[in-house]
């Protein structure tokens, strides 16, 4: 069952976000104050998402203040399998050219990515201190229909994530600041489910559908990761700051899954022998810098510009791997092994630029934020897959708040868009799993490999169109009290 183990991978490893950034397994911006900047934020990081955006910014924050938030989304995924021959459906002689329809996620709609707040300063001038509950930015649902030209790629991922972390800040006078989180990351829900070809008796030749198409559906957990990030400021000039952050401890996710397995043809019976898979996921580094230009009428802030830089280190996650435990799966009767399993991904490095600012339309009324920003693809095209957006992103966002005392109502609209990616069958290298097959590399033994597929452990399965558009609305509020004085800059 090679092919589900890489797809539990991709599930586990897009489901989860502890750094909090965009591109790779992630999706959007933390906070709506944040999000209508386009995320453009970890210079003025002056709200309690600061706790995991740049967690210095919380020294700047005097007084209490209380933080609650969700993003509701709209997750478009369409996927279009480019034109095949159908190797194992021949006729006259030759293999039936076969054409695919277009699948779409079944569930694009998605109504809770919340995040609950508080920062305090305990009276002390120079000090700031944050806790949050939050569930990290993402796409935690998919479901593609179980027959198609994805179905040996995805059917079905839901994950619940949960996020809890703590901060600490520290400023020297209004020249420079110094944060640092730490943070519990939870995953008591991960689902997952796809078709493999479990055929045990001959080479693997069907690209379309199988006799032994089997649908596994995985459910597993990952109850404890430990992530931490640091943060720093520094204000040469009133009207000047920059500000830098990052993820810096090299973690992994871990999932202990349970594994179900039935027979798409029910003429075929299936039985399991053991139903414990873990799963080892890599997780990337991170780096950002920002600069923000202050537009000052005297003391007080009336716009500001910020512009951010963000490194992934990406190509640290090279490969998944997978420990079944010796996990089998006997199919009417033949025994199917699966092992340790290690599979390449070859992702790259990301680069995301981020440009955006906020004005005082009505001071201590009305505000407006907008921002743009781009990351580059994680992904090449000939590894594309349904489980996540893996093309360049282009995004926009606008946004505004409405302030009454220490309250505050921030609502955001933000855009992400991935241009078409088109994978053609020959550049295409993600292929059908079919655990039995006897066919080994380097994939040239013709008494075991089949003739058409001469080089390739089986058919790829990933060529084709992929069109990725979300849709995010977030809506916060932010309550503000026990304040004696603020800094200018970070007022809301």
């Amino acid at each position: 069952m090679k092919m589900w183990m890489l797809a539990v991978a991709l599930a586990t490893a897009f489901a989860s976000a502890p750094v909090l950034a965009d591109g790779g397994y992630y999706s959007g911006a933390v906070g709506a104050r944040a999000a209508g900047r386009g995320g453009a934020f970890v210079a003025r990081a002056d709200d309690p998402t600061a706790i995991s955006i740049n967690p210095a910014g919380l020294a700047d924050l005097r007084g209490w203040r209380l933080y609650v938030g969700n993003t509701f989304s709209y997750n478009s995924y369409t996927y279009t399998r480019a034109p095949t021959l159908d190797y194992a459906n021949v006729q006259n002689g030759m293999p039936t050219p076969t054409n695919f329809a277009q699948v779409k996620n079944g569930t694009p709609a998605q109504a809770a990515d919340p995040f609950i707040g508080l920062t305090t300063d305990f009276g002390l001038s120079d000090w700031g201190f944050g806790l949050a509950v939050f569930a990290p930015p993402g796409i935690a649902q998919e479901e593609f229909p179980t027959t198609g030209g994805q179905n040996y790629m995805m059917t079905k991922r839901q994950a619940i994530i949960l996020d809890t972390a703590l901060s600490a800040a520290w400023k020297y006078r209004e020249l420079f600041g110094l944060g640092v989180t730490a943070e519990w990351m939870s995953v008591p829900r991960l689902e997952y489910a796809l078709m493999v070809d479990g055929n045990p008796f001959q080479a693997p030749n069907d690209p379309v559908t199988s006799q032994w198409d089997l649908l596994a559906d995985t459910k597993g957990a990952d109850w404890f990761i430990f992530n931490a990030r640091v943060g720093a400021w520094v204000r040469p000039a009133p009207w000047f700051e920059l500000a830098a952050a990052g993820q810096v401890v090299p973690t992994d996710i871990q999932t202990h899954s349970t594994l179900s397995v039935n027979a798409r043809d029910p003429n075929v019976q299936t039985a399991l022998n053991r139903t414990d898979v873990a799963i080892k996921l890599p997780l990337p580094m991170m780096a950002r810098v920002g600069a923000r230009y202050i537009g000052l009428d005297g003391a007080v802030e009336r716009w500001d510009l910020e512009l951010d830089v963000e490194y992934e280190t990406w190509s640290r996650v090279n490969q998944f791997t997978v420990e079944s435990h010796d996990l089998s799966v006997t199919a009417s009767g033949q025994k199917i092994p699966i092992g340790q399993i290690v599979v390449p991904k070859q992702w790259k490095d990301t680069v995301s630029v981020k440009l955006g600012g906020d004005v005082a339309l009505v001071p201590d009324r009305w505000k407006l934020r907008a921002g743009v920003y781009y990351e580059s693809a994680v992904a090449k095209p000939a590894y594309a897959n349904v489980d996540f957006p893996g093309g360049p992103q282009l995004g926009a966002a606008v946004g505004g708040s409405f302030l009454s005392g220490g309250l505050e109502v921030a609502l955001t609209y933000q855009l992400r868009y991935q241009p078409t990616v088109t994978v053609s069958e020959s550049d295409a290298r993600v292929y059908q799993q079919v655990p039995d097959s006897t066919c080994k590399a380097p994939y040239t033994d013709p008494t075991t490999c089949d003739p058409n597929l001469m080089g390739k452990p089986a058919p790829v399965i990933n060529a084709g169109t992929y069109n990725a558009t979300s849709h995010l609305l977030s809506l916060a509020v932010v309550y503000r009290f026990g304040a004696s004085g603020e800094h200018p800059e970070s007022q809301p």
